[in-house]
C-alpha cells in the first residue's frame, strides 16, 4: 500500500446503501393483509407514509384488521390487479403466493417504483432493518439478508448499552441546536453554530447531555438556554454544572466491590460506579474495576499503622462531595458489612444526616474457599462456619471457640498474624496435622493457593512468600475435594 492510498479508507463493497429515507405523505402500497403486513405498516406509518393495503377480508391478520378499523390504513377488499400500482411510492408485497409476488415484482422495477418482495432478496431494492425507537432517536441494524435473527440480536444488545432516557436527551440537545439558529440565523455563520454544538457535546459527554433531562420545566429550561446563550455569543463552552442551577440531591451509596474479579461484581454494582459524580475508593479494589468510574475517583492513601486516620480522611472526602450535592459511591472490597467497616461507616453518615444506600458485594469468605475448591459446608464433614478476623478492634487477635470437628474457620486479613493465629488455635485445642489453605488474590489473575497443616501455618507464609490479601481456611473441609501435598 502506498503512502498516499493509506490516508483514505478502503472501499469494501457488497453492502447496501443506508439511508433515513423520507416517506412522509407518499403512497405506499402493501399487497397482502397477513402478518407481515402488519409489522411493514408498524414501520411505515411511524415514518408518517400514506399505507393502503389490498388484500381480501379472508386474508386480513387482526392486527391489520385492526388499523383498518381504525382509519390507520386505506383498504381495497379484493386481490391486487395492475393497475393498483398508478401513481404509488413504494410497494411491498407480503402474500403467501410466490409466482404472484415476482409478477408484482416485475411490473415494478417495469415502472421504476421501489419494491420490497417479501422473502426474495434479489427482487427487493430496499430491506426493512431491526430497529430500536426512543422518541428522535433510530437504531437500525441489517446484515444485508444474511442473519435477520442477528440483526435482531445485535440491535437489542445496542440498546440496553445506550444510557437511559437517551431519546429525551436527544430531544434536548435538538431545541439547543434550534435555539443556536435563533441566536446566529445568518448562513455564513453555520461553521460557527457547528462547531459550538459539537465541542458542547464533547466536552459534556453523553452523561452530562442526560443531565439536560433535569429540566423539568419550561421555565428551568428557558433559564439554562439563556446562560448558554451568553458563554454561545462568546464563542465559551460551559460546563454542564454551570448551566443547570437546579439543587442537586445529596446520595451516598455503600458498594461492596467482590473479591476483585470485574465480573464478579453486581449489574447495580456496574451501573452505581459508571454514574456517580465521585467514587472513594479503598486500596484494594484492583483497576479493571476501577476502570468503571467515569466521574472522579479518589483512592485512599496508605497510612502505615494508621488505619484509622485513612478511615477519617475518607469519610471526610466522602462528606465534602455530599456537602456539594453529589451523588458520592463508598467502594469498598468485598463486602461491606463483612468486616468492612461498613456499619460503622452507615452510623457516621447517619449522625451527620445521611442515610446510606448499600449494595452487596461477594465477600472472599466465601469466593476464596470457592476458587480453592473448599466446600465450607459439607454433609458429615462441617456444618458450621466460623469468619473472624486476623485484625480485630485496634489490632486485636480473633477469640476462638474450642476446636470442633465440623467446624469450618475462616480468617480474613490473617497473613500478617500466621504465627499468633498458629499459636491462639493450638491454644484451642485444634490438631498440628489438620489442614490449613491460604488463598492469596483469590479470583484474580495472580491467584495462589498454598495448603499446609496448622502445625505448618506460618512457615508455609513464609517460605511461600504469601503475601496480603489472603484468606486462610482450616478444617477438614479443606480436603473434601483436595488432595493437598
Amino acid at each position: 500500500m502506498t503512502e498516499e492510498t493509506s490516508k483514505y479508507t478502503p472501499i469494501q463493497g457488497g453492502a447496501s446503501l443506508v439511508v433515513a429515507y423520507q416517506i412522509a405523505n407518499k403512497k405506499v402500497l402493501i399487497v397482502g393483509g397477513g402478518n407481515v403486513a402488519a409489522q411493514r405498516i408498524v414501520s411505515l406509518k411511524m415514518a408518517d407514509a400514506d399505507v393502503t393495503i389490498v388484500s381480501p377480508d379472508s386474508g386480513l391478520h387482526e392486527e391489520v384488521r385492526y388499523r383498518i378499523e381504525h382509519k390507520e390504513v386505506e383498504w381495497i377488499n379484493r386481490t391486487f390487479q395492475d393497475e393498483d400500482l398508478e401513481s404509488v411510492d413504494m410497494v411491498l408485497t407480503a402474500l403467501d403466493d410466490h409466482e404472484e409476488s415476482l409478477r408484482i415484482g416485475h411490473l415494478c422495477r417495469e415502472k421504476r417504483i421501489p419494491v420490497n418482495v417479501a422473502d426474495v432478496p434479489p427482487m427487493c431494492d430496499f430491506y426493512f432493518m431491526s430497529q430500536h425507537r426512543d422518541g428522535p432517536l433510530q437504531i437500525a441494524v441489517s446484515t444485508n439478508g444474511q442473519g435477520p435473527k442477528m440483526a435482531n440480536m445485535i440491535r437489542v444488545a445496542a440498546a440496553k448499552a445506550l444510557p437511559e432516557d437517551m431519546g429525551a436527551t436527544i430531544e434536548k440537545m435538538g431545541k439547543l441546536r434550534a435555539k443556536v439558529r435563533e441566536w446566529e440565523p445568518e448562513m455564513k455563520n453555520s461553521g460557527k453554530r457547528m462547531t459550538w454544538v459539537t465541542k458542547i457535546c464533547e466536552k459534556w459527554g453523553m452523561k452530562g447531555m442526560g443531565r439536560l433531562n433535569e429540566l423539568k420545566t419550561k421555565e428551568e429550561e428557558e433559564e439554562a438556554f439563556k446562560k448558554l446563550r451568553e458563554y454561545f455569543m462568546i464563542g465559551a463552552i460551559p460546563s454542564i454544572d454551570s448551566i443547570l442551577t437546579l439543587k442537586k440531591q445529596p446520595r451516598i451509596t455503600l458498594i461492596g466491590g467482590g473479591p476483585g474479579d470485574p465480573e464478579l461484581i453486581t449489574v447495580k454494582a456496574k451501573r452505581l460506579l459508571e454514574e456517580a459524580d465521585l467514587v472513594i475508593s479503598d486500596r484494594l479494589i484492583p483497576s479493571q474495576i476501577l476502570d468503571l468510574v467515569q466521574g472522579e475517583l479518589r483512592i485512599a492513601r496508605k497510612f502505615t499503622g494508621k488505619s484509622d486516620e485513612a478511615q477519617e480522611e475518607l469519610m471526610n472526602w466522602c462528606l465534602d462531595g455530599l456537602n456539594q450535592g453529589l451523588h458520592v459511591v463508598r467502594l469498598k472490597i468485598g463486602d461491606p458489612l463483612l468486616f468492612g467497616r461498613g456499619g460503622e461507616e452507615i452510623l457516621w453518615f447517619r449522625e451527620r444526616g445521611f442515610e446510606p444506600e448499600l449494595i452487596a458485594g461477594i465477600s472472599s469468605a466465601f469466593s476464596a474457599p470457592m476458587a480453592a475448591m473448599i466446600p465450607v459446608t459439607y454433609r458429615g464433614v462441617s456444618d458450621q462456619v466460623i469468619i473472624t478476623t486476623g485484625r480485630g478492634t485496634k489490632g486485636s487477635m480473633p477469640d476462638l471457640p474450642l476446636y470442633g470437628a465440623t467446624q469450618t474457620l475462616v480468617v480474613l486479613m490473617a497473613v500478617g498474624r500466621a504465627s499468633e493465629l498458629r499459636s491462639i488455635l493450638i491454644d484451642r485445642q485444634y490438631p498440628l496435622d489438620l489442614s490449613i489453605c491460604w488463598i492469596e488474590n483469590s479470583n484474580c489473575p495472580e491467584e495462589r493457593i498454598v495448603f499446609g497443616t496448622v502445625d505448618t501455618l506460618a512457615t508455609t507464609v513464609e517460605e511461600n512468600h504469601i503475601k496480603a490479601p489472603a484468606v486462610l481456611v482450616v478444617g477438614h473441609s479443606n480436603t473434601v475435594l483436595n488432595t493437598p501435598n
